[in-house]
């Protein structure tokens, strides 16, 4: 099989909206004004989700990851069955999300047909994350107590749960160590801001860190959290770019690898074979930065945290 094949792990942004403004965003999706739809008619959604579970595994893999991103994909009316249709299909399902629509009867909608749930926390200290521009519309960021609630809800509905942060010049100074240890989850991606032109060059200048920065941070977390059995995945720039198998609310695959986004023809009209090879992607990178591993949920739901302890930091 060719090593340009689809991976084990694909990423569909279903859609360009989202209720946050979160400044180092890459994926506004908003270069190109001629296309102004925020996302695919349904149809066309569950066809590119069929397109991704018929594509072939390279030899020796047994199953596909389809993790649904934004924008916020919760704001995709139809996401729950987009989800049970991916995983009817035999897909690992998880959805990225800011947490501000994850009230306890939307996940217990999800949790029938969602394998993984992860939460972008970026940071605890509400001031930073208005500053950062993770707030909502009016202003209102998530609160320590919120994103526990969120993670304690999800580990009692038997989800996997993984928290995803950026690491930025607003939070890089920060210790969450606490916070992540006593979460819960299995696995806590941590990220270095990446700058993409046409994504985030607004305010990409007063986010960027440098390597020693972000190690630094990394660094003071890293002992702790894996103490606490928890799986942590730094991802600096250099293993981000082009490790990513990577669709647009638009159905094409797209690649940041040489430092803006890069577009495939649409997978609905050309294939999704021929629409990815159209784009960059490093096989090499996506293993070195640990893009496969075991995404099969375990049939003994996980250990849930104490929100009475988490709540609390």
């Amino acid at each position: 099989m060719q090593a340009n094949s689809l991976p084990e792990a694909v990423n569909y942004h279903l859609n360009k909206n989202c209720n946050f403004r979160c400044k180092g965003c890459y994926a506004t999706f908003d270069e190109d004004p001629s296309l102004r739809s925020v996302m695919l008619p349904r149809e066309q959604m569950f066809r590119i989700v069929e397109a991704v579970a018929s594509a072939p595994l390279l030899t020796g893999k047994t199953v596909r990851k389809l993790t649904f991103a934004g924008g916020e994909p919760t704001l995709c009316p139809w996401l729950p069955e987009l989800v049970a249709h991916a995983k009817s299909l035999g897909l690992v399902t998880m959805v990225v999300t800011n947490g501000s629509r994850c009230t306890p009867d939307y996940l217990r909608r999800l949790a029938p047909v969602l394998d993984w749930l992860t939460v972008s926390i970026d940071s605890l200290d509400e001031p930073t994350n208005r500053a950062m521009g993770r707030h909502d519309s009016k202003g209102q960021p998530l609160s320590a107590d919120a994103y526990a609630r969120i993670l304690a809800e999800a580990a009692l509905l038997g989800l996997r749960t993984k928290i995803n942060t950026v690491v930025n010049r607003l939070n890089h100074c920060e210790d969450i160590s606490t916070f992540i240890a006593d979460s819960g989850i299995a696995r806590w991606k941590v990220l270095q801001v990446m700058p993409v032109e046409g994504q985030n060059d607004a305010h990409i200048d007063l986010l960027t860190v440098s390597r020693a920065m972000f190690d630094a941070f990394v660094d003071r977390h890293q002992v702790r959290v894996e103490a606490a059995g928890i799986r942590m995945v730094p991802e600096p720039v250099t293993s981000i770019r082009g490790s990513y198998a990577m669709i647009d609310p638009h159905g094409r695959f797209f690649d940041s690898s040489a430092g803006s986004h890069r577009y495939s023809q649409p997978i609905l009209e050309v294939g999704i074979e021929a629409a990815f090879a159209q784009v960059s992607f490093d096989r090499t990178a996506f293993e070195e930065r640990g893009g496969s591993y075991d995404f099969a949920v375990d049939q003994t739901p996980p250990t849930s945290p104490d929100i009475r302890q988490i709540a609390c930091v």
